[in-house]
C-alpha cells in the first residue's frame, strides 16, 4: 500500500541471486515507487521487506543523478567503496590473528581472514581497473573521457556514469529503473549482454520492448 492506494495485495517478490525480472505496467501506475519501496529509499504504509544478512542492493532512479568535483575515473572508483571496506577489515583481521595467543581464537580468526579474502576477490576489487575500463566504454564513453571533469557531463551522461558504477558496484540485487532511457543503441546491447552474464539478481523497468 503507498498513502490511500492498494498497489499490490497479497503479493510475495523474492529477488535471489540468477533472478532476472521485470516489471511492467502502465505510466503512472506505481511502478517507480514500488522500486524505490524495495531499494529501500522510500517506506509503503504496509508490508515487509526481508533480506538475507549481508545482501547488498544498488538502486538506479530514472533520473536526478549529478556527479560533480571528481574525473571520470575517480568517480567511478567511489563504486569499489565495498571493497576498500573489505581491504581494511582484512588488515585488521591480519592484526588480530598476529597479536593472538589463544590457538582456539586464533583459528577462528583465521576462517574470519579467509572469508574475507575471498568476498575481496569476489567483489572485483583486485580488476578494477580493467572492470572500469570496460564498463565505461560499453556504456559509450571514449579514452578521452575518462580525465574529463563529472561536471562536464550532460544530464544523460551523468546517468550513464550513475549506471557504470551500479555494475561496478558488486551488489547482490540490482533495482534499475529504466536504465536504457540514455542509452543508443550499441550501449543498449552492451548492457544486455552484461545482464545476461551477471550471476546476481535484478529487477528492472524498461519502455524499450525489445530490451
Amino acid at each position: 500500500a503507498f498513502g490511500d492506494r492498494d498497489i499490490l495485495q497479497e503479493i510475495t517478490l523474492v529477488l535471489a541471486q540468477g533472478t532476472k525480472a521485470a516489471l511492467t505496467g502502465a505510466n503512472g501506475c506505481g511502478k517507480s515507487t514500488l522500486m524505490k519501496i524495495i531499494a529501500g529509499v522510500m517506506q509503503a504504509d504496509t508490508g515487509n521487506i526481508s533480506m538475507e544478512k549481508n545482501t547488498r542492493i544498488a538502486y538506479l532512479p530514472q533520473s536526478g543523478i549529478v556527479h560533480t568535483g571528481k574525473r571520470l575515473t575517480e568517480e567511478t572508483e567511489t563504486a569499489f567503496s565495498y571493497g576498500a571496506q573489505l581491504t581494511a577489515q582484512l588488515e585488521a583481521a591480519g592484526k588480530r590473528m598476529s597479536e593472538e595467543a589463544d590457538t582456539a581464537k586464533s583459528e577462528r580468526l583465521a576462517h574470519e581472514y579467509h572469508d574475507l579474502q575471498i568476498k575481496l576477490e569476489q567483489s572485483g576489487w583486485y580488476f578494477r581497473q580493467r572492470l572500469t575500463d570496460e564498463t565505461l566504454r560499453g556504456l559509450g564513453f571514449t579514452a578521452d573521457d575518462f580525465t574529463r571533469f563529472t561536471d562536464e557531463f550532460s544530464g544523460g551522461w551523468q546517468m550513464r556514469i550513475a549506471l557504470a558504477k551500479i555494475l561496478l558496484s558488486g551488489a547482490d540485487i540490482l533495482i534499475l529503473d529504466e536504465p536504457t532511457n540514455y542509452l543508443d543503441i550499441e550501449a543498449r546491447s552492451w548492457l544486455e549482454a552484461w545482464l545476461k552474464k551477471f550471476s546476481g539478481g535484478f529487477l528492472l523497468v524498461s519502455h524499450d520492448r525489445s530490451f
